[in-house]
């Protein structure tokens, strides 16, 4: 039996979803293509913003140096050279055995002057292994610097000495006594978690004055905001760098978005015995421990190869440039991240960064 023939009204019904589909498959292609077009066109404006924020790095790093050479330039007029050798260092500790005479011509003749700032007679006192008498700056001057003892919270005597050894051996001087009269003139970093170029390229008088950096920061540097290392900052820590190195880490601080304290005793890469940050700073070129969850040091040191500076840990590196010269595991730029973010773009901050900010709260 024939089939029925199609009315002519099935007839314009089919033909019209025909159309339709045809139609469809069109919009489909077109919408396809949009995508695609559009996608391209973010990966290349990830692209040129990557270039455009490392050029933006670079740019500064020369600053930073230009502006570093200014002041040590002006820090070299004033510097006080001087020795100290071993008959001067056993007169020392026989004029301390005098009592509060003898110990009063010892100070006057290391004449610290604005320097004696940087002695904090209780966190020396917290720093020696032993009783240091009624007068700690004398105790620190004759048998304390030589032990290595820190004099203050901004001064790690450890960590100058194992940098500046033979200058040390060379005048017999403390290491408090050899920044103040040469080292800050020369540019040497008194802790860990001070870096003397960075701090000086918030401090533009700095070039001219060749004021001491550290004393710069204890008399305004400090009370201004101004960050002493790049993986400190202020605002986020609640501080500055002395509380946070006296107390701030013991109550849980945070000294910076990208290193996340708490993650890290989780993790058990720190206990609640030693401060954190710095431990970071001097191990993790060798160690490759995360900051925190929003940065793989492993994982960022694998990308930047060769690059990377020996002379940083890899957070430091990162911040420095390096977030806008690798790329991610797709093969695509982080900084496609920033695309929609575009304070992040303005205020400078890298993927990470701008990812931990997010996520976190101080």
């Amino acid at each position: 039996m024939a089939s029925p023939r199609p009315t002519p009204e099935a007839v314009r019904l089919s033909a019209a979803v025909d159309a339709a589909a045809v139609r469809l498959a069109a919009l489909r292609a077109e919408v396809q293509r949009a995508e695609t077009a559009e996608a391209l066109a973010r990966l290349r404006l990830g692209e040129a913003l990557a270039e455009a924020l490392g050029a933006r790095a670079v740019a500064e790093a020369r600053l930073r140096a230009s502006q570093f050479d200014r002041y040590r330039a002006a820090a070299f007029a004033p510097r006080r050279p001087d020795r100290r050798n071993r008959l001067r260092r056993l007169a020392e500790k026989m004029l301390a055995r005098l009592g509060a005479p003898g110990r009063a011509l010892v100070r006057a003749r290391a004449a610290l002057g604005e320097g004696a700032a940087l002695f904090d007679a209780a966190h020396y006192r917290r720093a020696a292994p032993e009783p240091v008498g009624a007068d700690p700056l004398a105790h620190y001057l004759t048998w304390g610097g030589d032990a290595r003892l820190s004099p203050h919270p901004l001064f790690d005597s450890r960590f100058y000495a194992a940098r500046n050894a033979a200058d040390l051996a060379r005048t017999g001087l403390t290491p408090l006594d050899h920044f103040l009269r040469e080292g800050a003139a020369d540019g040497r970093d008194p802790h860990p978690l001070f870096s003397l170029e960075w701090y000086v390229s918030q401090a533009p008088e700095l070039a001219a004055t060749g004021e001491n950096p550290v004393l710069h920061y204890l008399r305004t540097g400090a009370s201004r905001g101004l960050s002493p290392h790049p993986l400190f900052d202020p605002d986020w820590a609640g501080g500055d760098l002395v509380g946070y190195l006296t107390e701030g880490w013991r109550r849980g601080a945070s000294p910076h978005p990208l290193f996340d304290p708490a993650w890290r005793r989780e993790s058990g890469l720190d206990d609640c015995e030693t401060e954190p940050l710095t431990r970071f700073v001097l191990t993790a070129h060798d160690t490759l421990e995360s900051p925190g969850p929003c940065f793989n040091s492993r994982t960022y040191v694998e990308a930047r190869g060769a690059a990377l500076d020996p002379s940083k840990d890899p957070l430091s590196d990162y911040l420095a440039g390096g977030a806008w010269a690798i790329l991610g595991p797709e093969g695509l730029h982080p900084a496609l991240a920033l695309l929609d973010d575009p304070e992040a773009i303005r205020s400078g901050l890298t993927p990470a960064e701008a990812l931990a900010r997010r996520l976190r709260t101080p």
